[in-house]
């Protein structure tokens, strides 16, 4: 297979991996970094629909003309380990790890660990912007 179709296709699958773990409102996700990330965020398409619940009201402001809801995290994550699931770069660096053992595993590869920063570099380039 031709590395750079291969170094091509691990970054777009970093990227949307870690678009989905830090970013996007796939519920089960959504549900999971509420609990575990917590913070400021934009509602989702589906809170907008429905009518806001009282305590709802209470945990809504509006930042930068955006209505976000503050979700609590709970008591048993670490704050380092919130952190490191809200930052893109972060995410990336154990997605991009994940993918390239699985491409080495299957196929095999060439300079594994060269791959991977690759992989992390160009996937957290792709995933840290609002574009996508």
């Amino acid at each position: 297979m031709n590395p750079w179709f291969l170094l091509a296709a691990m970054s777009l699958a970093t990227f949307i991996m870690t678009k989905l773990v830090v970013d996007l409102d796939f519920p089960p996700v959504l549900w999971l970094r509420d609990r575990v990330v917590g913070g400021w965020r934009p509602l989702t398409m589906a809170e907008h629909a429905e009518p806001m619940a009282a305590d709802w009201r209470r945990q809504t402001e509006v930042h930068d003309g955006v209505l976000e809801r503050y979700v609590v995290r709970k008591d048993w994550v670490p704050v380092f380990f919130a952190e490191l699931l809200s930052c893109p770069w972060c995410v990336s660096a154990w997605v991009a790890a994940g993918v390239t053992a699985g491409v080495w595993a299957v196929s095999g590869l060439p300079l594994p660990v060269l791959y991977w920063a690759a992989t992390w570099a160009l996937g957290a380039l792709l995933a840290q912007h609002d574009y996508a």
